[in-house]
């Protein structure tokens, strides 16, 4: 190989390695990277495989082979981590590949149609591996090239494009995981994020018709959304006619509370249904006053007892004493 040349395959592979290093579909990072190799290398067939869960690589990425040869190549049993390490032994390395000769290995891959040819040094049936290591040198995939141009067996120089290519995949996957997992922990975070808002949250039906919703804790607008979508949608499943709002654990009463309030009750009139706020204390009664808040179409209670009692009578029940 010149000089010329090869640089100019350092130079491909390498722009090849870093327009992928952003991408985030791993099966497009196979298949741009298996292309690369042959369309800017001397070999004429490739395969870009990853390791899986369960220690077993899958072939993803495919360059220069035909629709059936895929075929072929994805119904042959698969390698797992354990069997390929067996075969990449130090006796085969060459910079940080794996050539192995084709009568040197237990490896079941695609039987090549070309004719042996003496003259050339490779084997038609020979294995070169070039692997991909995460930050802490495990192996995450392999990429496989075969068919050199030349014929000859890889040297340390012809190798060195495709092992940056290498590298630089590595990232690149290592990217695409780790993105995947945080995408992942933020799908749990918001679920567990929805557990604890419906918890805190609670729409308790206490009686036929009557529901009651006990606020403790800040109230901010999140959670003012969360707290009305509990109460319509509790209200129209139980078809009640009360909705008791015990305000008694709420540590502050403010502007921004005082307006969700209003827009629950409103919401919840919209339904059909009658509200009642308990848990108003002297302190809470001035403080609704200050910040001009008009609750005087809203029944209000001092305490969840008496809003249970009026509740009743609300739904034409009433409460007596057993003598």
């Amino acid at each position: 190989m010149k000089d010329s040349n090869h640089l100019l395959i350092v130079r491909e592979l390498v722009s090849v390695g870093v327009s992928i290093i952003r991408e985030r579909d791993l099966k497009k990072i196979c298949q741009m990277v298996a292309e690369a190799l042959v369309n800017h290398s001397t070999f004429k067939r490739s395969v870009v495989s990853l390791l899986e869960r369960n220690n077993i690589f899958k072939r993803i990425g495919f360059g220069g082979l035909t629709a059936e040869q895929i075929e072929k190549l994805k119904k042959l049993t698969p390698s797992t981590l354990k069997e390929t390490k067996n075969n990449l032994i130090s006796e085969y390395l060459i910079g940080q590949s794996y050539y192995i000769p084709h009568n040197c290995a237990d490896i079941e891959g695609l039987k090549s149609e070309q004719e042996i040819d003496e003259s050339k040094e490779w084997h038609p049936d020979d294995f070169l591996f070039i692997p991909l290591y995460n930050p802490e040198g495990e192996i995450v995939g392999l990429m496989s090239v075969d068919d050199p141009e030349d014929g000859n067996k890889p040297t340390p120089t012809s190798l060195l494009p495709l092992e940056l290519l290498a590298n630089l995949t590595a990232v690149a996957v290592e990217n695409a995981n780790n993105l995947s997992k945080m995408e992942e922990l933020v799908r749990n975070l918001r679920e567990q994020q929805n557990v604890v808002m419906e918890l805190s949250t609670p729409v308790i039906r206490v009686w036929d018709k009557i529901l009651v919703l006990p606020l403790i804790g800040t109230v901010d607008s999140v959670r003012a959304q969360q707290v009305m979508e509990n109460i319509l949608i509790k209200i129209s499943e139980t078809e009640s006619q009360v909705v008791i709002i015990d305000i008694t654990g709420v540590p502050v009463i403010d502007t921004l509370v005082a307006s969700h309030l209003i827009k629950t009750v409103a919401a919840v009139k919209l339904l059909g249904a009658d509200s009642i706020i308990t848990g108003i204390n002297p302190e809470i009664a001035q403080t609704l006053v200050h910040l001009g808040v008009d609750l005087n179409e809203v029944v209000t209670k001092a305490n969840l007892e008496r809003g249970i009692e009026i509740a009743m009578k609300m739904t034409n029940r009433r409460i007596e004493k057993i003598i």
